[in-house]
C-alpha cells in the first residue's frame, strides 16, 4: 500500500527494495502495485475506509490483506482475493 506522501513510482521503489531484502515474494509485486491503484479509486470514491497487508514477526509480507469497508467492517483477504474484490467494487460504480 502507498503511503498518502509517497508516489507510485516511490511504491514500486519501496517493493523492489522489499524483495531484495526478501521481505516480499518477488510474484506478489504486480498484484500489490495493482491493488495499490484499485484502493486509492475505491477510498476515493468512498467504497473502503481503508487496507494494508499482513506481515509476520520478521516483516515479511504474508497472503493476507486486511481491508475496512465502507459500513466499518473488516474483511480478511489474500492477496489475489483483495484484487479481485476491489475490481468488482469499481465495475459495481458503473
Amino acid at each position: 500500500m502507498t503511503h498518502k506522501y509517497e508516489s507510485s513510482t516511490e511504491f514500486e521503489i519501496r517493493l523492489d527494495k522489499m524483495i531484495q531484502t526478501q521481505k516480499l515474494k518477488s510474484e506478489y509485486k504486480s498484484l500489490l502495485l495493482e491493488i495499490a491503484e484499485l484502493g486509492e479509486k475505491a477510498r476515493a470514491n468512498g467504497l473502503i475506509h481503508g487496507l494494508g497487508w499482513s506481515v509476520d514477526a520478521n516483516n515479511v509480507v504474508l497472503d493476507e490483506y486486511e481491508i475496512m469497508n465502507s459500513m466499518g467492517n473488516f474483511l480478511y483477504l489474500t492477496i489475489s482475493e483483495t484484487r479481485e474484490y476491489l475490481q468488482n467494487l469499481i465495475e459495481d460504480l458503473g
